[in-house]
């Protein structure tokens, strides 16, 4: 119970983001591009002195550049997957989730999963920069914004209302329309303020108080158990010996009472027979 209450005096309040995580960013800022276009994924984390250095993983596997930079100069479809990155005094980045597209008409989000409060911006990107216009943007298969000639929209704070799928389209030789893309705006988490991290621990405090105070309590009752059985098992074995003695007193003095009615008839023997001589 003391380890259990002990612990629970260590656990973090707040859920508070990890700060020694690698963070990634990209240049441009899309996550999905198109085949042959270029990247650059930069890995930013805390570092020794003098040290740039950084390792890359893609999908899990260890990538053979310990650039701060990962260049990628014309995208292929084998560069799509899962990008994390590590400095030597970092934990590993959150994973971001590069797609390297071949289609007409592609809509470019900065990212896939964004918390309430953070901007959202979107670009409706024709193939090899082809110019496009009469732009219209959608949510959900409903269309909520409309440009004649700039394909970029920015959301400057998302809320869980800008979840969903988003798609685009827009006019070159012909309208052409994008693929779906989907978004996910989480709850944002208001900080605990102070008075409840001090509330939080007085009660820790509290539970590992009553929790000693009840094994004390139960330690004390357990060891005057314990002596008053000890009493009662002696109390117990001085009866059977005092009923021994007295069964052995009682014999004795039966055995006494016999021997002189023996001696007495003797006696009363002898006097018969001196009375008849």
């Amino acid at each position: 119970m003391w380890l259990w209450t002990a612990l629970l005096l260590w656990v973090p309040v707040g859920g508070q983001e990890d700060p020694t995580k690698a963070v990634i960013t990209l240049q441009p800022p899309w996550v999905d591009v198109f085949q042959e276009e270029a990247v650059t994924l930069q890995c930013e984390g805390p570092r020794q002195p003098g040290d740039s250095s950084a390792q890359w993983f893609l999908n899990g596997t260890a990538i053979r550049t310990l650039t701060p930079r990962y260049y990628i100069t014309g995208a292929q479809a084998n560069d799509s997957g899962e990008y994390r990155c590590q400095t030597e005094l970092s934990a590993p980045s959150e994973p971001v989730q590069l797609q390297a597209h071949r289609d007409w008409l592609l809509l470019q989000v900065s990212g896939r999963v964004f918390t309430e409060g953070e901007p959202l911006t979107m670009r409706c990107h024709a193939w090899k920069n082809k110019i496009v216009y009469n732009v219209l943007f959608y949510q959900n298969g409903k269309a909520f914004k409309f440009s004649s000639q700039d394909s970029e929209l920015t959301i400057p704070k998302t809320n869980v209302n800008h979840n969903g799928i988003y798609h685009c389209s827009a006019m070159g030789r012909y309208r052409y329309t994008s693929a779906g893309v989907s978004v996910t705006v989480q709850g944002s988490q208001a900080p605990n303020p102070v008075w409840f991290h001090i509330l939080f621990h007085l009660a820790m405090g509290v539970i590992f108080l009553v929790s000693t105070v009840l094994c004390w309590i139960i330690y004390k009752e357990l060891q005057r158990n314990k002596k008053e059985n000890l009493k009662v098992s002696l109390s117990s074995d001085h009866g059977k010996n005092v009923t021994s003695y007295l069964h052995k007193d009682r014999y004795v003095e039966k055995e006494l009472k016999f021997q002189e009615e023996k001696e007495l008839q003797k006696e009363a023997h002898q006097k018969s027979k001196e009375g008849e001589g």
